[in-house]
Formats: C-alpha cells, sequence, structure tokens
C-alpha cells in the first residue's frame, strides 16, 4: 500500500458490495495476503479502521519485513487516537531496512504531529467493570493475592460459600519519551484490583500494583540490536476484607527481544519485599513477612495470522521470618488467543476468544506447629480459564468470562476449588 488510506476520500458507489465480498473472501482465505490487502483497503473506505488494522496485521505476521504495512497501521491507529500504537508502526517503519526515503518521511511527519498533540507524555490502558459469581467466594481473595505472591489461608467460614461480588480491574500505562537517539522513554505502569462481594465481605480485595522504570535500546547494531533492557522499582498494596494485608516493595531488571518476526521473548529477574499487617482476623499475619526473588519469563508465538499462542514460566522463592512460611513455587502457563471476524453480523468487527491454562507447585521449608506439628504444607494448583471479547466500538467490548481453579494440599486446611464466571464491559484508551 504505497500510500497511506487516509488519502482515499472518494469511494465508489458500490464500495460497501465490495467491502461485503471482500469479507466473505477472507474467511474463506484468512492467510492469502492479497485477499487481506484487497479487505484492508475497502475496509477503510467503508469506515471499519479496526478491521483495515486486524487485516494488516495478519500481513505483518505473515511477512513482518514489510514497512509500507507498517506505516498504513501507523496511520490508521493515529486516526483512531491510538497514538501510543501508532508511533510503534511508525518508528518500526521509518528504522525499517527496506524503507523508501518518502515513507521515512511520511513516518516522521506522522510522529512530528503526535509529538505536537500528545507531547512526550503519553498515557494508555483499559478498565473492566463486571458482575462475577464464584462457587466459592474466598476463591476471589485466594486467586488475587496467590496470583501477586503472598501466602493464602482459606478461612473455614469463608469458604465454600457461594457469593456474587462486582469488580473493577484497571491497568494505567504512562510513557515519557527521554528524547533519546536509542528510543528511551520512562515507562511505568499502574494495576487496580477491587472486589466488593455481595454478601461474604470478608472475601472482599483491594489490590494495587505500581512500576515504573526506563526503557531503552543499549546495542545500536549486531545480534542485540532488537534488545531492550528496563531496570524498574515496584511497590505493592493488598487489603483483604477491608483490612490491610500487606505492603510490598523491591525492583528488578526486564528484557525482550524478537527471535523472529513472529515470535517475541522477555524474562525478568527482580527481588522484593513483602512486609504484612497483623488485623484482628489474622492477628499473626506478620509472621509471613520476608523476601522473595523471583525469575520469570515468556514467549509469545504467531502462530498463524489469526492465532496467538503465549508460554510462560515462573519460579519464586520466598524468605519469610518464620520458616514454615518459607517457600518455593514453580509455575508454568499457556495462552492461546484467537482472532475471527465478526460471525453474527452484528458490526463486522474481529471478536476475540482465549483460553489459559496454568499450574504450579509450591513446597513450604518446615511444618507449621500451629497447623500440623509433623507434615510440611505442599500444594498444587490448577487453573483453567476461557475469555470472550465482543467489540461494540473502537473502545469498548463486551466481556464474557469463565474460570476453574482447584488446589490439592498436603494439609487439607489448604485445599479447595472454585468455578467463577463474569460479564462485563470494557473500555480501551
Amino acid at each position: 500500500m504505497a500510500e497511506p488510506a487516509v488519502a482515499q476520500q472518494s469511494p465508489p458507489p458500490d464500495t460497501q458490495a465490495a467491502y461485503d465480498a471482500a469479507f466473505q473472501e477472507t474467511l474463506k482465505k484468512p492467510s492469502d495476503p492479497k485477499t487481506l490487502l484487497k479487505f484492508a483497503e475497502l475496509a477503510v473506505q467503508v469506515g471499519n479502521l479496526e478491521g483495515a488494522i486486524s487485516a494488516l496485521e495478519r500481513l505483518l505476521v505473515i511477512n513482518g519485513n514489510q514497512p509500507s504495512v507498517k506505516l498504513e497501521l501507523g496511520v490508521l491507529y493515529y486516526r483512531l487516537g491510538s497514538y501510543e500504537a501508532a508511533r510503534t508502526y511508525l518508528e518500526s517503519a521509518r528504522q525499517s531496512g527496506g524503507a523508501t526515503p518518502e515513507i521515512k518521511d511520511k513516518a516522521g511527519q506522522y510522529i512530528a504531529d503526535i509529538d505536537s498533540q500528545v507531547g512526550r507524555s503519553q498515557f494508555s490502558g483499559s478498565v473492566l467493570n463486571g458482575i462475577q459469581y464464584s462457587s466459592n467466594a474466598n476463591s476471589g481473595t485466594a486467586g488475587a493475592l496467590q496470583s501477586v505472591g503472598p501466602n493464602v489461608v482459606t478461612t473455614p467460614n469463608v469458604s465454600s460459600q457461594p457469593d456474587f461480588n462486582y469488580l473493577l480491574a484497571a491497568t494505567i500505562d504512562h510513557r515519557y519519551d527521554l528524547n533519546r537517539q536509542d528510543n528511551g522513554a520512562l515507562e511505568s505502569e499502574l494495576q487496580l484490583y477491587i472486589t466488593q462481594q455481595f454478601q461474604v465481605t470478608s472475601a472482599n480485595v483491594l489490590f494495587v500494583d505500581f512500576t515504573t522504570g526506563p526503557r531503552t535500546s543499549p546495542f545500536e547494531s549486531g545480534l542485540l540490536s532488537n534488545l531492550t533492557m528496563r531496570p524498574f522499582v515496584t511497590g505493592r498494596y493488598v487489603a483483604v476484607g477491608n483490612m490491610p494485608s500487606y505492603w510490598a516493595w523491591g525492583g528488578g531488571m526486564e528484557g525482550g527481544t524478537p527471535i523472529t518476526s513472529q515470535m517475541q521473548a522477555t524474562l525478568a529477574v527482580f527481588g522484593r519485599r513483602r512486609e504484612f499487617l497483623n488485623n484482628p482476623t489474622v492477628p499473626t499475619n506478620n509472621e509471613g513477612s520476608g523476601n522473595e526473588g523471583v525469575v520469570s519469563s515468556s514467549l509469545q508465538v504467531a502462530l498463524t495470522p489469526a492465532m496467538t499462542l503465549t508460554l510462560s514460566g515462573l519460579y519464586t522463592r520466598f524468605i519469610a521470618s518464620v520458616p514454615a512460611q518459607s517457600y518455593g513455587e514453580i509455575a508454568l502457563g499457556g495462552t492461546m488467543e484467537v482472532r475471527f471476524d465478526d460471525p453474527l453480523g452484528i458490526n463486522g468487527r474481529t471478536w476475540a476468544i482465549t483460553a489459559s491454562g496454568g499450574i504450579a507447585q509450591a513446597t513450604y521449608d518446615q511444618p507449621d506447629p500451629t497447623v500440623n506439628p509433623t507434615i510440611a504444607r505442599s500444594q498444587n494448583d490448577v487453573n483453567l480459564g476461557l475469555v470472550l471479547a465482543i467489540p461494540m466500538t473502537e473502545s469498548l467490548a463486551l466481556v464474557g468470562q469463565v474460570n476453574y481453579f482447584e488446589r490439592s494440599a498436603s494439609l487439607s486446611t489448604y485445599s479447595y476449588n472454585a468455578l467463577t464466571a463474569l460479564v462485563g464491559v470494557g473500555w480501551r484508551f
């Protein structure tokens, strides 16, 4: 696409019919470059910019070395007001080895315009509001807290009680351009997770996490020219049952690099201090305070233009002030996202369904004399999930989610399972 689609302003009268035919053709040939290109051009003409973006991103999965397509994607994201994504594609187009002077110049013009509109400071993120049901209300607490590190003790008078809750989950990203030749930027992320139970209020959760650090590309050329590094500091606060549970703070290093045009790898290593707080519900909560070290990795692979597989692994070593609360944990997981065209003909946008699965095994250093003086705690977790996202506009989507979690433990006190279901609305900005 030699010229950005933004330049096409006068579609012929039969454009809608041509678009409908091209849409049907993509269902038959979802990986054919010519079919995708034709559909993208017509989608722009009828105003379906997200449909055009989806088709062009499939083209990049087939062949990632297409600076003209990257330019086109940058222009489309610019038109949608998604300046962060627009900048990413425009920078990539401008820096591509095969980019013509015209492509570099056009990309530079759009980048300059983005800078003039949003400056060096840019915000993006997503918000999810929903109503969730769980067959075990305590699983909301256990699932949320276990996923972010701390020990979780299932409260007997809460376990196995079903309940509904209101859920608010948000991620806010901020990027501040450091105005360096290596594209350095200060990247910050704020995560917020809140659940308010309808009845079992002792299972309410508040989770706030903040991470910030500069990301740079330290190598200008060679095999590591695409490697990005990001030292970071992080802080966290968690409350359970409307009472403070713990604070955490620490820092580490994250690195990421594309292995091929379809494969991206990341690795992070960090250390953190967790300081648990006593409260009327858990008067000895501070015994869980300690230091942890974490190594995490992920590999994202675009299997086809419409399917993305992500594999992840994590090892945690936590040393508490009380040996019975110290443990080592290894976790493995994977997600498969499948994108497909609107099967009901509601608005022609791209739907997405994501299946996930994970396992984890944790072993504690010593028995806890307050629970069982002879058996050290060990546990195995299985977590299965399915999410369907139905976009209604460029920024709003209906979201449905089903999740099953099961924990088996050497001590029955810590064993439980839960089936949860959520219906909500997601907003992307």
